[in-house]
């Protein structure tokens, strides 16, 4: 028994030493690994601060703006941002604070230099005067995706938020609206129209889809053109200068509804734009006190075309200036009325600046180049700039027809008023060439 125990301690001591023996044995590989991980992790450090060393960080040089302007010259200039160089910088002025970089000392180490207003500018005009969307605007810049967009971006806000540019019907201005009466006046034949304060029509600006940016998308589908667009309302007045614009409703809507929504159009139901003004519409609207449709007589219809028409020659001209309009709109859905506002704001400011739109422009091409070696089909436009495509017309949809929003009420009082006038001056239309 004593020898059965004494043999059973002694096997239990040599399995313990080998266990002692293999659990040093693992220590030491561990050991060794880990000594080996460190080489080589200090190897690698040692061989990236080589190569950082040898290949020092490409910095983006920014082309100087001076040296562009030279190059490119005065009249490629006007072209490529659809304003003269005066006038470019003229509008410059007028959001230089809103656009130049805030903090240049951070700009300079994150890309190597900041950049200028003038060139924030410059990117956004040529983006709305038709550019891809940045591509071909980087290599002139070498400009970051990210930074043009910001900068885009900025510049639409700045233009759309500057005080000097802010579209509003002066329905409370009556020396305003005495103005603007008179210049209408001026352009109608034999001054026979008196009283017209603006022209009102409808346009589609077609866009992608909006898809899961909003509720509906087919909301947006006009059945007739098989195109998802925006319907933009507009006033303008004998300069084609627009006065009023709104964008709230689909492009299914009626004009006569998408008007009547507008809060302009409720308070001239209410009476409170002068008795002695109106604005001229055409058929799709109803005829009231305050709204002047065409009607039987077919020589006041002519007196009252000749000034309507502005408006659909203010869509012609704004669509052919800001190419960005030829295409669907491709933007995020939340932009895109903000983009549409904005070329409202700078197509003002040309015709404020008697800004004429390049021959090119208007010359009657079925494509013409945007950008080298790029061709995009553009509108249509007659030799008086009036736009005959996009316009709205009356619309047949039964969504629109059968739809539960009051109406204006109809008055064609002064419609008669005016046909007497025009009946007594014995003047009528020209006869058409044969």
């Amino acid at each position: 028994m004593e020898y059965l125990l004494d043999s059973d301690c002694s096997s239990s001591d040599s399995s313990s030493d080998e266990e002692e023996e293999l659990n040093a044995i693992i220590a030491v590989v561990k050991r060794r690994r880990l000594m080996c991980a460190a080489a080589l992790a200090i190897c690698l450090e040692e061989e990236e601060n080589h190569s950082r060393e040898s290949s020092p960080r490409t910095i983006p040089t920014r082309k100087n703006w001076l040296e562009h302007v030279a190059q490119v010259g005065r009249r490629v200039f006007k072209k490529m941002y659809r304003l003269d160089l005066e006038n470019f910088n003229r509008l410059l002025g007028y959001i230089r604070d809103e656009i130049t970089t805030e903090n240049v000392e951070m700009a300079r180490r994150s890309s190597g230099s900041e950049v200028c207003a003038e060139v924030r500018l410059a990117m956004t005009l040529r983006y709305l005067a038709g550019g891809s969307m940045w591509w071909d605007i980087r290599l002139i810049f070498n400009i970051s995706v990210n930074e043009f967009y910001s900068s885009v971006w900025r510049v639409v806000e700045a233009i759309n938020n500057y005080e000097g540019f802010k579209v509003v019907f002066p329905i409370d201005d009556e020396e305003k609206l005495t103005e603007i009466e008179g210049v209408f006046r001026s352009k109608s034949s034999h001054g026979m129209i008196t009283g017209c304060v603006g022209a009102i029509d409808g346009c589609l600006l077609w866009q992608k889809n909006p898809g899961i940016a909003v509720h509906n998308p087919n909301r947006y589908y006009c059945a007739r053109k098989e195109k998802h667009a925006l319907l933009l309302m507009a006033i303008v007045d004998a300069d084609r200068r627009i006065i009023f614009y709104d964008i709230s409703c689909t492009p299914s809507t009626h004009d006569s509804l998408a008007w009547d929504s507008t809060p302009l159009a409720q308070r001239f139901a209410a009476g409170d734009l002068c008795e002695r003004f109106f604005i001229f519409g055409d058929s799709a609207f109803v005829c009231t006190r305050s709204m002047i449709t065409p009607g039987n007589d077919t020589n006041f219809n002519y007196f009252l075309s000749e000034l309507r028409v502005n408006s659909e020659c203010a869509f012609g001209e704004m669509i052919r200036r800001w190419g960005i309009l030829w295409r669907p709109l491709e933007m995020e859905f939340s932009r895109r009325a903000d983009v549409i506002a904005c070329c409202i704001r700078l197509h003002n400011f040309c015709v404020d600046r008697r800004l004429s739109i390049e021959a090119e422009l208007m010359a009657d091409e079925d494509e013409i180049e945007i950008q080298p070696g790029r061709r995009v089909r553009a509108p249509r436009v007659n030799r008086d700039g009036q736009i005959v495509e996009n316009v709205q017309t009356n619309c047949t949809c039964i969504t629109c027809i059968g739809s539960g929003r009051d109406r204006a009420v109809p008055d064609k009082s002064r419609r008669k008023e005016l046909e007497a006038v025009v009946r007594n001056s014995g003047y009528c239309r020209p006869l058409p060439r044969r």
